[in-house]
């Protein structure tokens, strides 16, 4: 479940790949329906009713014949699929959270169509290439995704790396580290620290991951013959990306 802050910092962001926003419960439940089987079918996702278009919270009441009738359709999704739905108070206005899953039975389909999350929104696919490719696709483990099964989460990811990202995100630092890492799910079902976590968290991800470094160098002229200058930039992505020439530079 979604921490009050965590929530607003999604909304803060925008509706993307993981992130979809509906003012209010639309009267074809089917449209909700469908951006659901997508997120199931990518890498999962929220969809929060009672944000507007741009990114206000606006609140949402939803009484029990309406969700009863959320739920039937959500369960027309098949094969079933397990999501959480439930609700957060942003100062005094209420936002329905239905939180789904990268699904493990992939592909989900909704009435005879497969859905998918590309970008910021959600296609049905629809020509037979398409769905060949997702097919090909269905089983494929993204590299930000796989488990890093070399970190251990207590011990390789520093307090001060969270609580830096927390400072950043303007999250509440009382929140639990570990909370984070599951609220933004960074962490696989068989509690393994993701490998886009360990690259942006980890205490020098270039010990798991040999080439996680950047490498700058200037060269004297344009036949690349005399280096006059070598750095090479370790840490996490965040350090590596602030110790870049370029961005010192510009920043000073």
């Amino acid at each position: 479940m979604l921490t009050k802050e965590i929530l607003q910092s999604i909304i803060s962001s925008g509706e993307g790949h993981t992130s979809e926003f509906k003012v209010s419960l639309p009267a074809n439940l089917k449209g909700v329906a469908e951006e659901v089987c997508a997120f199931a079918n990518a890498s999962g996702g929220i969809v929060l009713i009672g944000v507007d278009d741009k990114n206000k919270i606006v609140g949402v009441t939803i009484d029990n014949s309406k969700r009863s009738s959320l739920q039937n359709i959500l369960g027309k999704i098949s094969p079933k699929l397990p999501y959480e739905f439930y609700f957060i108070d942003v100062d005094g206005k209420n936002i329905a959270v239905i939180d789904v899953p990268s699904g493990t039975n992939k592909p989900y389909v909704l009435s005879g169509s497969i859905y998918l999350r590309q970008g910021a929104n959600s296609q049905k696919l629809t020509s037979a290439e398409e769905i060949r490719s997702f097919y090909q696709q269905s089983d494929k483990i993204y590299f930000d995704e796989a488990p890093c099964t070399e970190v251990d989460i207590e011990k390789d990811i520093p307090v001060s790396h969270i609580d830096d990202f927390k400072g950043r995100a303007n999250l509440n630092p009382a929140i639990a580290e570990l909370q984070v890492l599951q609220n933004l799910k960074l962490i696989t079902r068989d509690g393994y620290l993701k490998n886009g976590a360990a690259l942006f968290l980890a205490e020098a991800p270039d010990r798991y991951f040999e080439k996680a470094v950047i490498r700058c160098v200037q060269f004297d002229g344009t036949d690349k013959r005399y280096i006059i200058d070598d750095k090479m930039m370790t840490g996490t992505l965040l350090q590596q990306y602030f110790k870049s020439p370029v961005v010192t530079k510009i920043t000073r």
